[in-house]
Order: C-alpha cells, then sequence, then structure tokens
C-alpha cells in the first residue's frame, strides 16, 4: 500500500481544478482503504450541506436522518423515501440529493467497484453541491436560467463564469485538499 504519493497526485490534481484526475485518484485511493473508512470520507462531505439543505427545505429532516442512519449502522434504506423523490430546485439541492441517494446506493450489497464508484460520485456531488449552492445563492436569476434552460448560450456563458469564479475556485481546491487530508490521516494510521 503506497498510497501517500497518490494521496500527493491527488492535491495536485485538486490545485490544478482537473476535476477527472481527482475522481479517479479518489477511486484508486477508496480502493485501497476499507469500505467503512471510505464510506465516512463521503458522507463527511454530504453532512457539510446537512444544515444548508434543511434551510432550503424545513421539511428535509429526512436527509440528516439517512445520514444518522449510515454513520450509526452502516447501513441504508433500499430507497430513498417518498419526500426524497421530488424536484429539488434550490442551489446545490439537486447535487446533495444525488449525493446521499449515491451513498445508499453504495450501501447495498454487491461487488466493491461499483459501490466505490457511488462513494466518488458521492463526494463529488457533495462538494458541487457546496460549490453551486455559494455561487447561484447569491445569484438566483443565473440559477434560474441555468436551470431552465441550461442548453441556450446563456446558461452556458453563466456556468462558465461560475466554474472560473475566483471564490468557487478557492472553494473547490479547499475541500479536496480537506478530502486529501483526510485520506492522509487514515493511511498513516495504516502505516503505524
Amino acid at each position: 500500500m503506497c498510497s501517500i504519493p497518490t494521496i500527493e497526485q491527488l492535491r495536485d490534481a485538486a490545485e490544478a481544478r482537473d476535476p477527472e484526475r481527482c475522481q479517479f485518484l479518489l477511486k484508486t485511493l477508496f480502493l485501497d482503504m476499507e469500505f467503512y473508512p471510505a464510506l465516512g470520507v463521503a458522507v463527511e462531505r454530504a453532512q457539510d450541506f446537512v444544515e444548508t439543505f434543511e434551510r432550503y427545505y424545513p421539511d428535509g429532516g429526512f436527509a440528516r436522518q439517512i445520514l444518522t442512519q449510515m454513520v450509526n449502522t452502516g447501513t441504508a434504506p433500499p430507497r430513498l423515501p417518498p419526500e426524497a423523490q421530488r424536484d429539488f430546485e434550490q442551489p446545490g439541492a439537486a447535487n446533495f440529493m444525488k449525493a446521499l441517494s449515491d451513498l445508499a446506493h453504495a450501501l447495498q450489497p454487491g461487488p466493491l467497484p461499483p459501490r466505490i464508484g457511488y462513494l466518488v460520485s458521492a463526494t463529488v456531488n457533495a462538494i458541487m453541491a457546496e460549490l453551486v449552492e455559494h455561487y447561484y445563492g447569491q445569484r438566483l436569476d443565473a440559477w434560474q436560467i441555468v436551470r431552465g434552460a441550461p442548453d441556450t448560450a446563456r446558461a452556458r456563458e453563466i456556468a462558465y463564469a461560475f466554474w472560473l469564479d475566483e471564490d468557487v475556485a478557492l472553494l473547490d481546491i479547499d475541500h479536496w485538499l480537506s478530502v486529501a487530508e483526510g485520506l492522509e490521516v487514515y493511511f498513516q494510521r495504516q502505516l503505524r
């Protein structure tokens, strides 16, 4: 297990804002870990958005309950509850629900590689929920354009501005560096 160099590569990919490389390296690292610590990384990212989600959706306590079940029992319902099956319109909420769904899929029985893929997707979507809310939460008119007509030139221009925004870039890098730091702690403990 020589994961420390891979963690350094993840840090480099985070600094370069290379999402495909970050995902590939995260999957590589998760495959080198025991399943439940990898789950913990993804759940921690999702937990960071729960308060924001509940602020947007006061009836959304089911999300916290599901995350708590995952942490406490290492299980998830085979399907998200009916209240999770609606359209979540607020910035970042749909990404968060995708993360929650991915976490639930990861906890279902089956071969490990697809379950790890769900953990990677959950981590990515939890980070994206934070980025989307941070940017579009202050630009609701732009959010309505991107959400309502994503294939238009104006929506693409807005989405491009989102991705290049300096605050979004710093937050994105920060989240990925935080993931790398948590992974480094895990692997350092394994070396002792």
